[in-house]
């Protein structure tokens, strides 16, 4: 009799043991997936550097064949010797070297390159369209806006100077954390004191 009851603590203590165990591990499981969780009524702005995890994930960006030049408010393009509105487009990265290759409607090319910056600037923000994001949370409007100096040749070589720079502006709906998936379009803005377009794509699902 002694021995069925020290045999049944025996089953009971193991079964307490592994339920706590499984809690335990299950604990920071949650805890993970609510670090990237965003609250209602988010809204933030900040100059960060880009962690590697970050770039990694900029990196892993794949851009759809087609690029639309936007037209300025006096419709016109400084620094783009092409008239065209459509273009064919690719990018060849080497780490954070990226060549942004343009060939236009009547078969003319440029390509302008630019480098990742270390630094990032990251606009997020709640639309209250009671969207939900990963975790629950609510699901945000994303940009990461990316800056820095730009060269070029091409369509594009008479609006190349000196002070001639780049903002790439990667947009999507996501969460907290930075994912590649999160990003869906991208507007690139080129300015200087003989450039003034901009161009808008999609990245591939």
């Amino acid at each position: 009799m002694k021995t069925t009851a020290k045999y049944s603590l025996s089953k009971i203590n193991y079964y307490l043991i592994f339920t706590f165990l499984g809690m335990f591990l299950m604990f920071p499981a949650k805890v993970y997936a609510c670090a990237c969780c965003a609250n209602v009524g988010t809204w933030s702005e900040t100059s960060q550097k880009i962690s590697d995890y970050e770039f990694n994930e900029i990196n892993r960006l794949q851009f759809s064949p087609t690029a639309k030049v936007n037209q300025t408010q006096r419709d016109e393009n400084v620094g783009i010797s092409s008239n065209s509105a459509n273009y064919t487009f690719s990018v060849v990265k080497n780490q954070r070297r990226w060549n942004l290759q343009f060939k236009d409607e009547q078969g003319k090319t440029g390509i302008l390159t630019l480098t990742i910056p270390r630094n990032a600037v990251s606009f997020k923000t709640d639309l209250y369209d009671n969207s939900q994001g990963g975790g629950s949370g609510a699901l945000l409007y994303q940009e990461l806006r990316l800056e820095g100096k730009l060269s070029g040749n091409g369509i594009f070589t008479k609006g190349i100077t000196p002070d001639t720079k780049f903002r790439l502006v990667l947009q999507g709906r996501g969460n907290n954390c930075t994912s590649a998936e999160n990003f869906k379009t991208w507007n690139l803005q080129v300015f200087g004191s003989r450039a003034d377009y901009s161009f808008r794509g999609s990245f591939k699902p």
